[in-house]
């Protein structure tokens, strides 16, 4: 697990947070060999929930990444559809 630069995470902007997770998030994304449009999918869909629970996600870091590992687990097998 990675750290914000400065203060807390729970003070870390969401930009901050995308830019260093950039990797990590590329890394889960190839793991599955998602195409271009479905790894843009399974992004946009965590990222409006991660916007829309912000005040209520402890762990926003372990939170997305496990989320979308969830997700993308869910769209290689089949059940991208029950986003």
């Amino acid at each position: 697990m990675t750290h914000p630069p400065h203060g807390t995470p729970e003070q870390e902007p969401l930009s901050d947070l995308l830019r260093r997770l950039r990797r990590p998030i590329q890394e889960i994304l190839w793991s599955f060999r998602l195409d271009e449009a479905a790894a843009e999918e399974v992004l946009e869909k965590i990222l409006l929930m991660l916007v829309y629970r912000w005040d209520r996600i402890a762990n926003r870091e372990v939170w997305l990444l496990a989320t979308l590992k969830r997700f993308c687990w869910k769209h290689h097998h089949g059940h991208g559809q029950q986003f």
